[in-house]
């Protein structure tokens, strides 16, 4: 159980150094942790396929903006940041996990762990969002996928998979993903509508996703602090900064442009009030389709440390991925529950996965 070992180990350093770090800023701004669980037994008929089991716990603070970070997470040119942090672990079974042998009409056994850094930048002046990720980890029997599973199930008294064996070799996991959102402006203030772009390079994944993401209900603006809770500590100076625009004066009050300078704060700062507060609740939907170049989980790694036992030629594996998510946030002051429901549907049909993917997904969200 070397893994739990390392695993502790590794997020405990993770703990200390960002409570060292927020004791250096003196609490003068916000702490943020997700703790994040995909599961396909949060589905009313489980499916225990493909993608069955997820967990990262992500932290965000200030400290994260600094000289090496900037220097490959971009921001833009105007706006503000935020940034998180964690580990994540994922793990993918075939269809059947009572075989012992492989199965070249499933998809192989396949763990992934990696360390995960994201940028979010925003420009609300002409409502962008861009999104920018490195996540470097491991690949197979290095992730602890086997080890975790298998524990698991030993502890329960289902007994160990040994399919575990045949697994997706140890390789590195070194990802880099880039993600544009473009907001437009609804003229029902119960609704937020984005356009998404994203592109991933590296030796896990290559692919490339244009997405719809819609929000119906009570929520915060999305370029004070995206879907963060609540939090007094939250710094709002960037919006005094914005600049005059095509997206923002269709947005914002003409008060915004106003010369003089302590009318136009003032009508800032009313506006502010009445898009940041809190307590938020709303539906989210997001639609899309994925261009799938290469496929990690299923082919290994880019850079393998060995030869894996079964992998999906390239050939065999699908191209292209529509996804649908539905989800649920509540949110109240610093602290939000979020639900969602996956879902991948394979184009063509009867390639792999056997079945359709889905899975459930409970995120809980605090902003100190």
């Amino acid at each position: 159980m070397k893994f739990h070992y390392y695993f502790f180990l590794l997020l405990s350093l993770l703990i200390n150094t960002t409570v060292l770090a927020q004791e250096k800023a003196k609490d003068k701004d916000p702490f943020y942790i997700r703790l994040t669980v995909d599961e396909d037994l949060f589905l009313v008929q489980s499916t225990d396929q493909f993608y069955s089991f997820g967990a990262e716990i992500k932290v965000g603070f200030k400290g994260l903006d600094n000289k090496f970070t900037r220097s490959f997470l971009f921001a833009q040119k105007e706006g503000h940041s935020l940034f998180d942090f964690g580990i994540v672990h994922k793990m993918y079974t075939p269809r059947n996990s009572q075989l012992t042998e492989v199965d070249s009409s499933d998809i192989p056994y396949c763990g992934v762990t990696y360390l995960s850094i994201t940028r979010q930048a925003f420009n609300p002046s002409n409502g962008l969002v861009i999104k920018t990720r490195l996540d470097v980890g491991f690949v197979g029997e290095l992730s602890g996928a086997k080890a975790f599973q298998n524990g698991f199930h030993n502890l329960i008294g289902n007994g160990s998979i040994d399919g575990w064996d045949n697994q997706i070799a140890n390789g590195l996991y070194l990802n880099y993903t880039a993600e544009v959102m473009h907001n437009f402006i609804s003229s029902f203030k119960y609704s937020d509508v984005f356009l998404v772009g994203r592109g991933t390079v590296g030796t896990m994944d290559m692919s490339f996703e244009g997405s719809l993401f819609l929000r119906l209900g009570i929520f915060n603006d999305y370029f004070v602090q995206a879907e963060r809770p609540y939090s007094k500590k939250t710094n709002l100076d960037n919006f005094y900064s914005i600049r005059k625009t095509r997206y923002s004066k269709a947005k914002y009050a003409e008060s915004f442009w106003i010369g003089d300078e302590e009318v136009r704060r003032s009508a800032i700062s009313n506006w502010v009030h009445h898009h940041f507060k809190p307590n938020q609740f709303y539906v989210k939907f997001i639609t899309g389709a994925e261009l799938n170049l290469y496929d990690g989980e299923m082919s290994g790694s880019l850079i393998s440390f060995e030869s894996s036992p079964y992998v999906i030629p390239y050939n065999m594996t699908p191209k292209l991925l529509y996804k649908v998510s539905i989800g649920f946030v509540l949110s109240y002051h610093f602290g939000s529950l979020e639900y969602n429901w996956d879902r991948i549907t394979y184009d063509p049909e009867n390639n792999f996965p056997p079945y359709y993917p889905k899975w459930g997904r409970f995120n809980i969200n605090l902003n100190l």
